[in-house]
């Protein structure tokens, strides 16, 4: 195999798909990038066995073939060197690089036989995603994914495909986001898949400067597509849990606050919570709060008084701090509706207007006091 590629195209190639290279592994196979040099151009790709990520870019290829580099030396290499064309000559497992300069490197590969298959997507529904929706979708969503390898089910996000309708669901337990998309042209599929927070975090990655993106759902995988890579996942099999039973439908308390004195207000606080805790409390009052906390700890405590729009009865509830952060943050405009109902009830989140075709809530759970 020979080829001679552009330094800037090999090096951008290789960050996309160094992103699914996993950091360690059992498999030394599942540390490399399999270059394959054909029809004018190289193709490149990385796997994690669960995630399989493809990407493409130019170049002069002399002699086709495939090989295994590994991923983090090619990677290495090719960040250090000026702008220029690097001339690859490999012959079995043996990797020479030159280039005009002089600089000449060699690296030992392996086959491309070890390297597992594309995955195959079968009986997949295309649906056409704006990239601005489906970044929206995730980033709107992914805070709430659980981390737990126990808990599954939660370690993605539920993505609800219903007639003009998409809806995005996660929940780590604690807090629970739910995006829905009104008027969502999903090519009459009707399923709900959990995608996995790594495939989607490699997604938001690769859809910058896009036009349109591909996605593919098919039995047990799902695939996005753009003009420059393909990235290819596994569904998670398991029931994600009935997340609409534990949505409040009447929480008679009703708070409008400003967003970011709110959350100004909270950071500050926060500070002078437990570490392990980050409690802190939320009483509510003829059109005021008063944010406290108090770490027994480090004997320090704090209080704001902070005025908003409060309808309802006094009320005293207990948060972690961080949790109310990430829920606030994510809601847009300058305004957020807070609905409340008891000190041990959940509380649930919206915007004060909801963007166009478009409806955001978010639930956190309290803290006992």
């Amino acid at each position: 195999m020979i080829f001679t590629v552009s330094k800037n195209d090999l090096y951008q190639s290789l960050q996309k798909v160094s992103k699914v290279t996993p950091i360690r592994s059992t498999l030394p196979i599942l540390s490399c990038i399999l270059v394959t040099a054909e029809n004018g151009e190289l193709r490149f790709r990385s796997t994690d066995l669960e995630i399989t990520m493809e990407t493409f870019c130019k170049a002069n290829v002399e002699e086709e073939g495939s090989i295994a580099i590994p991923g983090r030396m090619i990677l290495d290499i090719t960040s250090e060197l000026p702008e220029t064309d690097l001339t690859f000559r490999v012959k079995n497992e043996g990797i020479e690089i030159k280039t005009p300069l002089g600089g000449e490197y060699h690296i030992t590969g392996r086959s491309s036989a070890e390297f597992s298959d594309v995955p195959l997507i079968d009986d997949s529904i295309t649906i056409l995603f704006s990239p601005e929706k489906l970044q929206r979708m995730i980033e709107k969503t992914i805070f709430s994914v659980s981390h737990d390898e126990m808990k599954a089910s939660l370690n993605g996000v539920l993505f609800q495909f219903r007639e003009k309708k998409l809806r995005g669901v996660a929940t780590d337990g604690h807090k629970l986001v739910q995006l829905t998309y009104e008027n969502f042209e999903n090519n009459s599929l009707e399923r709900d898949v959990i995608i996995p927070v790594k495939f989607l975090n490699v997604c938001v990655a690769n859809i910058k400067n896009i036009e349109v993106v591909r996605f593919k759902v098919g039995k047990n995988h799902v695939m996005m597509e753009t003009e420059e890579s393909v990235i290819y996942s596994r569904i998670i099999e398991e029931r994600f849990p009935d997340y609409e039973s534990v949505i409040p439908v009447k929480n008679p308390n009703k708070v409008l606050v400003d967003i970011d004195a709110f959350l100004s207000a909270i950071k500050r606080i926060a500070i002078f919570s437990n570490k392990n805790t980050h409690q802190i409390a939320l009483t509510f009052n003829e059109n005021k709060v008063v944010i406290s906390a108090e770490d027994v700890e480090t004997a320090s405590t704090a209080k704001e008084e902070l005025t908003l729009s409060y309808e309802g009865e006094p009320l005293t509830i207990g948060y972690n701090a961080e949790y109310l952060k990430e829920a606030i943050r994510h809601i847009d405009g300058e305004r957020a509706k807070i609905f409340l109902n008891t000190p041990l009830s959940a509380g649930v989140f919206f915007p004060e207007e909801q963007a166009e075709n478009e409806n955001l809530l978010i639930l956190l759970m309290p803290l006992r006091l």
